[in-house]
């Protein structure tokens, strides 16, 4: 069956609209979208026109869309917070030397994240839209991060932690964790407080100084705990002695006591029997005297009174004593009386009759 020329032709003309309408239905098509972004992550909205250069647009942060529209593109970064942690060895010779010059071991953690008020910064003066490429998916968030921290945080955080750990002795360092976790995170708010980004906490981990001088601390630790228990128990022997010692003293000195008191109690003891004893001498002594002066008086008197008769009463006296014959004498011989002895008369011895 054959068709007229026109036919043809017009047959053409469909095709080519049809074919055009198509072109141009792709063209609109592929250069519309709706762009969402997710919670915790913010984009950045710019145009892209067919002619000239890209324009800014603005920010969404998620959960949110830019609904269907016309040649637009959205570059995502993450603004969840991020955790990143450096570590210091010897292994590596990355060690912090301390105060006292010997090497520190540890960890530190920092938590950062963008701050959503600064996207756009971040996006156009610290590399973002370079490190996007025009994707368009969320794993190229966390690369934008990680491109972040590399490049802007992890050398002031690396130098913070040095200069804050270098002030102290490697052995002091680790009772010192949180006032230097804070001079660290202080440090490194003031170097970052320019940028984009946000520091929200620091941890210095546990420090550990070189196994040798732990090594080493340990064993003098445990020779001055032996040292100061051997202290104790020569100290606990030194008091026990100075005890056994005062209390041999005591008793010593207790036993002295008693034997001097009872030596003085028998020293006076015999000092009262002596008294006593002189005391009974002198008054026997003075008895003796006071009676042989009595009897002398008497005596004198008898003869003072008694006179010529004294004499025929001595001589009676002595008769029945077997006593003396006095005389009268001027000689005084005798001490009894001023007389002499005639002779003697024992008037006992009588004659026996035959």
């Amino acid at each position: 069956m054959s068709y007229p020329p026109s036919y043809n032709t017009m047959k053409s003309g469909v095709i080519a609209v049809i074919a055009l309408l198509a072109a141009a239905g792709f063209f609109i098509f592929s250069n519309m979208g709706n762009h969402r972004v997710l919670s915790g992550f913010a984009g950045y909205v710019y145009t892209k026109p067919i002619m000239g250069s890209n324009q800014f647009e603005g920010i969404l942060i998620g959960p949110a869309s830019t609904g269907f529209t016309w040649r637009r593109a959205v570059s995502k970064v993450s603004i969840t917070p991020e955790t990143t942690i450096e570590h210091f060895t010897t292994k590596d010779n990355t060690a912090i030397l301390g105060k006292d010059k010997l090497p520190i071991s540890c960890q530190a953690s920092m938590v950062f994240r963008l701050d959503p008020k600064k996207i756009k910064e971040f996006m156009e003066e610290y590399g973002g839209i370079a490190q996007t490429s025009g994707r368009n998916d969320d794993e190229n968030a966390d690369e934008i991060m990680e491109f972040a921290y590399k490049n802007f945080i992890q050398q002031p955080f690396r130098t913070a932690v040095r200069t804050e750990l270098s002030k102290y002795p490697a052995l002091d360092a680790s009772s010192n964790l949180q006032k230097i976790s804070d001079d660290v995170l202080t440090q490194v708010r003031r170097r970052l407080e320019q940028t984009p980004f946000v520091v929200d906490s620091v941890a210095v981990g546990e420090t550990n100084p070189p196994t040798p001088i732990i090594e080493a601390v340990v064993n003098k630790v445990k020779a001055t705990q032996e040292n100061e228990r051997k202290a104790i128990e020569l100290e606990i022997a030194q008091k026990d002695i100075a005890i056994q010692k005062a209390k041999g003293e005591a008793e010593g000195t207790l036993k002295y006591e008693i034997a001097k008191q009872e030596a003085q109690g028998r020293i006076a003891q015999g000092k009262a029997e002596a008294e006593v004893s002189l005391l009974k001498a002198e008054a026997k002594a003075k008895g003796t005297i006071l009676e042989a002066k009595a009897e002398a008086e008497g005596l004198a008197l008898k003869e003072k009174a008694m006179g010529p008769n004294m004499l025929r009463a001595k001589m009676y006296d002595n008769m029945l004593n077997n006593a003396k014959i006095y005389l009268p004498s001027s000689n005084g011989s005798d001490k009894n009386s001023a007389m002499s002895v005639l002779g003697v008369l024992n008037l006992n011895d009588q004659p026996q009759s035959k």
